[in-house]
Parts: structure tokens; C-alpha cells; sequence
């Protein structure tokens, strides 16, 4: 895979990282962006807010850390990749409201993709040779 390629992916990547950010804001309260701020299973109190908060935060960082490891070709990414996409996807569940918001299914789908594409088709880049 080519440098600009994993550029790109690495950018998508991080880019669905601090998109989680549309669900943090609204949870905490500071805007209202129209996703849900609160839980179908926790409620809307102290609970959601401090589980969802760990959630999101851990879906922003984990992402933007898969970003920086797969452009790197870190050993790691993979397996952080795994964990943040199952983490968000737990979140998108916990936090799904009825109408479902197109954030909410655009991240579920992009967080399936993730998953189906290291865990079914064991996709892995190959790094291009230097020299």
C-alpha cells in the first residue's frame, strides 16, 4: 500500500475518531446537536453521562490512535482497532435513539466495516519497500 494510500485511510480513520465528538458534546450537555443525551439503558443522569463520557473519549483517542499506528505500521493497530470499533459500537447501542440519527448509523456501519475487515477478511496493508 502506498504512502498517500495509507495517508488516506489513516485521515478517514481519524476523522470517524473525532467525529465521536457529536455524541460527547450533546451527552455533557454543552450543545445540542440532535443525538441523544441520554441511554434507552442507563437513563439521562449521572450514570449515562459518566459511562457514555468514558465511551466516547476512549472511541476519540482510540481511533485517532489506530490513525497514527496504521500510517506508522505499528504492530498494535489492529488489535486497538478491534477494541475501539467493539467500545464505539457498545456506545451507538447504549445510546441509540428512536428516530435513529445519521451519525448514529454512519458510525455503526463504519465501525462494522472495521471490524469485518480485521476480523472476518483479516485484512492487513502491506508495506510498500523503501529504496
Amino acid at each position: 500500500m502506498s504512502n498517500w494510500m495509507r495517508l488516506i485511510v489513516a485521515l478517514v480513520v481519524g476523522a470517524h475518531g473525532i467525529g465521536h465528538v457529536l455524541f460527547l458534546v450533546p451527552l455533557l450537555g454543552i450543545a445540542d446537536w440532535g443525538q441523544p443525551a441520554q441511554s434507552w439503558l442507563l437513563g439521562g443522569g449521572w450514570l449515562a453521562k459518566g459511562v457514555g463520557s468514558l465511551i466516547w473519549l476512549a472511541a476519540i483517542m482510540g481511533f485517532t490512535a489506530v490513525a497514527i499506528g496504521f500510517f506508522n505500521m505499528a504492530d498494535w493497530w489492529r488489535t486497538v482497532a478491534i477494541v475501539v470499533a467493539a467500545v464505539s459500537t457498545l456506545g451507538l447501542i447504549l445510546f441509540w435513539g428512536n428516530p435513529v440519527s445519521s451519525p448514529i448509523l454512519s458510525a455503526l456501519i463504519f465501525n462494522l466495516v472495521v471490524l469485518a475487515a480485521l476480523l472476518v477478511f483479516h485484512w492487513s496493508p502491506v508495506a510498500q519497500p523503501t529504496g
